[in-house]
């Protein structure tokens, strides 16, 4: 059975979808159309979308553009797109027209085939001090380091209907840096949809430099987007304190994860994040464009960070 609607999907038991994801991707069937829809089978539910991607995302060579149909969530978020039987997920995919890519699996399909890695970090602490003690001292240093940046800033948090084309533009900032990014949200995405959105402003003039945009799902606290111009980096180690307040924030809420997402490996493993493998699927019903994908696909993955911080004191 094929449905182009979300909100159908509350009937459907069977795979526990949760009703948030649900609520999600009505939004983005109104706001960020993309040709969404769900097969469902009584052994797996999968969600798809179209979209032209760069096949060497992950390789410094020219971008080589094609239509995809992606299973996952139409939205840069580090979740999976199908549930139930992943073997008869894939025998549903490798039915489809066309090329195909199944993002975000939480199990390796083919050996060595990688997307983006995510970033979590387990909340165990009482309060923000006991964070920063428990850390090793040359990581609180850069903390500490961040945190004087932040006597510069007031953080504060924001209506949706409040989210202004000004910090639009300080997304759209970000998206500009991002290599290849899988979408661009309209702004309307940040005014409609339930979430929590919090603004660092500069405290002497009130201009804002700065914001991060918080969804919960099943008790985990997801960092959504964010936005800040490149020059305030140095001038409000900016990012840096954007992390740091969404790990306040968590430990106020006494929320246990914390899923920071994709990209910027270096600085979210060293404020005590871990990495975690995400997998991918490729498949082309050409039998001879399938053969050359399957034969290229590992140097085409992604490359994990590889280098471990030891972040907390009882790591040592």
């Amino acid at each position: 059975m094929i449905i182009y609607i979300a909100e159908k999907l509350k009937g459907i038991k069977a795979f526990d979808l949760n009703e948030e994801y649900i609520k999600l991707l009505s939004l983005l069937e109104r706001i960020n159309p993309c040709n969404q829809y769900y097969e469902i089978t009584e052994d797996c539910l999968i969600i798809s979308y179209d979209l032209k991607l760069n096949l060497f995302n992950f390789i410094n060579i020219l971008p080589l553009k094609a239509n995809v149909q992606i299973i996952g969530l139409p939205i840069s978020l580090s979740q999976k797109g199908y549930y139930g039987d992943l073997n008869k997920a894939i025998e549903l995919v490798n039915k489809r027209k066309g090329l195909k890519i199944i993002l975000n699996a939480d199990t390796e399909i083919i050996k060595g085939a990688r997307t983006l890695s995510t970033f979590v970090f387990e909340n165990n602490f009482e309060t923000f001090g006991d964070y920063l003690n428990k850390l090793r001292s040359s990581y609180r240093r850069r903390i500490n380091k961040a945190l004087r940046y932040r006597n510069n800033l007031n953080i504060r948090k924001i209506q949706n209907n409040s989210f202004s084309d000004y910090h639009y533009k300080l997304y759209l900032s970000i998206m500009s840096r991002t290599d290849n990014p899988l979408e661009t949200l309209p702004i309307g995405f940040f005014r409609n949809y339930d979430s929590e959105i919090y603004e660092f402003t500069d405290k002497d003039t009130d201009t804002v430099v700065g914001f991060i945009q918080l969804k919960e799902f099943d008790g985990r606290l997801c960092f959504l987007f964010g936005g800040f111009n490149k020059e305030d980096v140095e001038k409000y180690d900016i990012y840096y304190n954007m992390l740091l307040k969404i790990i306040e924030i968590a430990i106020e809420k006494k929320v246990k994860i914390i899923e920071f997402g994709q990209t910027a490996e270096e600085s979210k493993l060293k404020i005590g994040c871990r990495e975690v493998y995400k997998y991918l699927y490729v498949h082309h019903s050409n039998i001879v464009i399938n053969f050359i994908i399957q034969k290229l696909l590992t140097s085409m993955s992604y490359r994990t960070y590889g280098k471990v911080h030891h972040v907390f004191k009882e790591e040592l």
